[in-house]
């Protein structure tokens, strides 16, 4: 089956844009239990007697399932196959869905999930743009916007805000060492590929690939589904 790169970035920035309201209308309409990014101090109190509303479960639950068709959808032949970098964080992330989920620390993992994917919907904005051969002046400052936002959220605020929950404060539970190891070690792993691709960003800001023509980069399939055309 053949996705055009465009039609595969509408379907990425649709899904992530319905994740991300959702998930920013759930930290700021009380049910994360002050453990937002005004305010950190109700991420981990109490725990593990945390009461989830049925709206934070289902959030989570199609959040994981979201990470699920990303992560497989092109096997079956829909969607450009993943770069290494795509495919570690995805699994990544699952892992840190899955656990925080079976161990209910929901709360600080949304906290987590916003400040690691709230610049997704800017992302895929960006990236159609390019595709779509915008003029400069349009595209070039909405990269500019989708680089600044990366670099508040996913740069900053995980080590000023997030970092300090994770790696200080879950050693003051009653939760198991190799838990604990486990979810901060994937949660270091996405921070790191963050970083990485927040050099890349400037990589392309520097070298001036945004003034370069699209690639269309297709997978195999769509390789040969094209020359039978």
């Amino acid at each position: 089956m053949y996705t055009p790169v465009v039609t595969e970035e509408l379907w990425e920035g649709l899904g992530m844009s319905l994740l991300v309201a959702l998930s920013s209308w759930a930290l700021w309409a009380g049910h994360n239990a002050r453990c937002h990014i005004a305010d950190t101090s109700g991420c981990l109190l109490g725990w593990p007697d945390h009461y989830h509303t049925p709206v934070l479960d289902g959030l989570w639950l199609a959040t994981i399932a979201w990470y699920m068709q990303s992560s497989v959808k092109h096997w079956v032949g829909l969607g450009r196959v993943q770069g290494l970098d795509t495919a570690l964080h995805h699994a990544f992330s699952l892992a840190l869905l899955a656990l925080s989920y079976s161990l209910e620390l929901l709360r600080v993992g949304l906290l987590a999930h916003w400040l690691l994917t709230a610049t997704a919907p800017l992302l895929s904005a960006s990236k159609l743009l390019h595709c779509l051969d915008a003029p400069g002046r349009v595209k070039k400052p909405f990269f500019v916007l989708y680089g600044l936002a990366v670099l508040a959220t996913r740069v900053l605020l995980v080590p000023l805000l997030l970092l300090p929950c994770t790696l200080r404060d879950l050693w003051r539970v009653p939760l198991s060492r190799p838990a604990a190891y486990a979810a901060n070690g994937f949660l270091l792993l996405l921070y790191g590929i963050s970083l990485f691709w927040f050099g890349r960003l400037i990589g392309i800001w520097v070298t001036g690939k945004l003034d370069s023509r699209p690639q269309m980069v297709v997978s195999p399939e769509v390789q040969r589904w094209q020359k039978h055309e």
